[in-house]
């Protein structure tokens, strides 16, 4: 089986989908530690005035704090976020589904942080017709670190491969995986253009923006181009 494993980030971007895509089982890392300062876990980008604008949910902050641990700061975030997709993808081609997806989505009665991100991703990846199974981290009780708590995690879920982001070569050991049997495959994700509601494109925008211009057929850009395949390491 192929592993992929990532905190649970806010609405990410297709490269974030595209690795679940290729996975058998994904898992939400949500016994990570929240990174310090700005977050791919509380914020996304989203299209607007020509190019990305940061769209944030506020959270409580505290020192080494988990992720499964953050709570919300406040609650008109939600209405905010919503008025804020509303103003920008009213003119795309599917916005009402996409919207009617949504609304659920943002109704979703928790002040956690990463279950309200564990359950829009996998909202969204069924839309997307994604057929990985989603596991949590934190139910696993692993205690180890770095690439070891990943070798750990994996095991745990009986893979064989774990497929990696290309950001993790910065930590990650080869000759971990090999001794513990696992194949390493690291992949390179790299968006490709496709009509978004302003002239131009503009690379690296939440999901959702693609879902608002392309709706359902937004899972043909996870698949990876030729020179962009998982090879193993």
């Amino acid at each position: 089986m192929k592993i992929a494993i990532h905190q649970p980030n806010y609405f990410p971007w297709l490269g974030y989908f595209a690795k679940m895509a290729q996975s058998d089982v994904f898992i939400f890392l949500d016994d990570a530690q929240l990174p310090q300062g700005r977050s791919y876990v509380h914020r996304t980008r989203i299209l607007a005035d020509g190019g990305g604008f940061w769209m944030s949910a506020p959270v409580r902050r505290e020192r080494l704090q988990a992720i499964r641990d953050v709570r919300f700061a406040e609650d008109g975030w939600r209405r905010r976020h919503r008025a804020m997709l509303f103003h920008t993808y009213r003119q795309a081609p599917f916005f009402e589904p996409v919207m009617a997806l949504l609304d659920p989505l943002f109704s979703l009665e928790t002040d956690s942080l990463s279950r309200f991100n564990m359950h829009a991703v996998s909202r969204l990846a069924d839309y997307l017709d994604i057929p990985c199974r989603c596991e949590v981290a934190s139910s696993y009780g692993v205690t180890s670190s770095s690439d070891d708590r990943l070798i750990d995690l994996v095991r745990a879920v009986g893979g064989a491969v774990y497929i990696s982001g290309e950001g993790g070569q910065n930590y990650q050991h080869i000759g971990k995986f090999e001794a513990a049997g696992i194949e390493l495959r690291v992949c390179s994700y790299k968006p490709r253009p496709y009509p978004q509601v302003q002239n131009g494109f503009v690379a690296g925008l939440s999901v959702l923006d693609a879902l608002f211009n392309l709706g359902p057929d937004a899972r043909h850009q996870l698949t990876y181009a030729a020179e962009e395949t998982c090879p193993s390491v």
